[in-house]
């Protein structure tokens, strides 16, 4: 005689929150680099990520394994969306040979990618103030280890007596937080009212604006 089949033994309590939703890991870093760059390191806690992603506190520590963790994977995947952003120049082969349009293009990509990751440079106000580990972490990881575009073509212009001989550090660190607070500090601009007419500019039109001011400034 056959058995009648067992009823499904269910837990008790309320369904988890992450039962009928894998959270999406570029969503989730894109989240925490958020939470991260509003309330610092120490202000931020994994369960209010959690609760933002609507997932279990316990999901993000399964994949994450601590908050330094899940700090650092937030970092690195903002970092690696601009250099990416900035690297997306023609191949060689189809390369412009104008050096200037070239750098343009390159500050261009670098806005762009930073669409996708505004947070990254408020982050970078708070951590790039006081020396600390995590400093030295983005220190060692991306600029020590790694060469951006801007470098490179910088040094090729100088190379050819087109643009001034300054440090890569300089045009570098006025893109990001002068051109990118454009992008980055949205609700301050659009506080301020600081357009000078009545025709409204997008961030990334005023940001690539300034982009070409700093292009313009490098020239001899």
């Amino acid at each position: 005689m056959q058995e009648p089949a067992r009823a499904t033994k269910r837990s008790r309590g309320r369904p988890s929150l992450d039962a009928d939703r894998a959270v999406d890991e570029a969503e989730c870093l894109r989240a925490a680099l958020d939470a991260f760059a509003e309330h610092g390191f120490e202000g931020t806690s994994v369960r209010e990520v959690a609760r933002t992603l609507n997932v279990s506190h316990g999901l993000l520590n399964a994949k994450f394994g601590s908050k330094r963790a899940l700090w650092e994977a937030a970092v690195d995947f903002g970092m690696e969306t601009l250099h990416a952003s900035m690297s997306r120049l023609p191949s060689p082969e189809h390369e412009n040979p104008d050096i200037v349009q070239r750098l343009r293009d390159a500050c261009c990509n670098f806005l762009e990618g930073l669409m996708e990751v505004p947070a990254l440079v408020r982050l970078m106000n708070v951590e790039g103030t006081a020396r600390s580990d995590r400093l030295e972490h983005i220190a060692a990881k991306f600029f020590h280890r790694r060469i951006w575009p801007l470098q490179t073509l910088l040094r090729e212009g100088q190379e050819a007596g087109i643009f001034r001989e300054v440090h890569a550090a300089v045009p570098f660190t006025l893109l990001a937080h002068g051109a990118g607070a454009l992008i980055a500090l949205g609700p301050l601009m659009n506080a301020a009212d600081v357009s000078l007419n009545d025709t409204p500019r997008s961030a990334i039109g005023n940001a690539k604006e300034a982009a070409e001011i700093i292009v313009r400034g490098l020239l001899r």
